[in-house]
This record gives C-alpha cells, structure tokens and sequence, in this order.
C-alpha cells in the first residue's frame, strides 16, 4: 500500500512552504519548503532559506505541517 504522505507530495506544489517536517519521530529542523518529490526513487527535497537542500526517503516521513 502507498504511503499516503508520499501521495500527498505528488500533488503539492513546488515551494510549498513548511512549518514542520518529522521523521522517525523525530523533529528535522531547518526545512522551510517542499521543493519536489521524485516518485520513482521515493525521494522528497526540501529547501531552506539558506540554500542547502535535504533529501529525504519518503516513506520515512511521518508527519509535514506545511503553512498556508
């Protein structure tokens, strides 16, 4: 079964701002947008005001509180 996170981040627009990314249960600080995800490696990049990028496994993402 999909994760449903990872279906989520099929239909989110780029430069989707976030307020909060957690994986693992844990808290991953300095993420600020949702760049793109890459459904055939299961990968999502986020961004932040820096300009560093951060990969991550989607199916290991437990929770995205993204800002309006």
């Amino acid at each position: 079964m999909p994760n449903p996170i990872c279906i989520l981040l099929l239909e989110t627009p780029p430069n989707t701002a976030v307020k909060e990314l957690m994986m693992n249960g844990e808290d991953v600080s300095g993420v600020e947008k949702f760049v793109k995800y890459d459904s055939r490696r299961g990968l999502a990049y986020f961004t932040n005001s820096s300009g560093s990028t951060f990969v991550a496994l989607c199916k290991k993402i437990d929770m995205i509180e993204f800002i309006d």
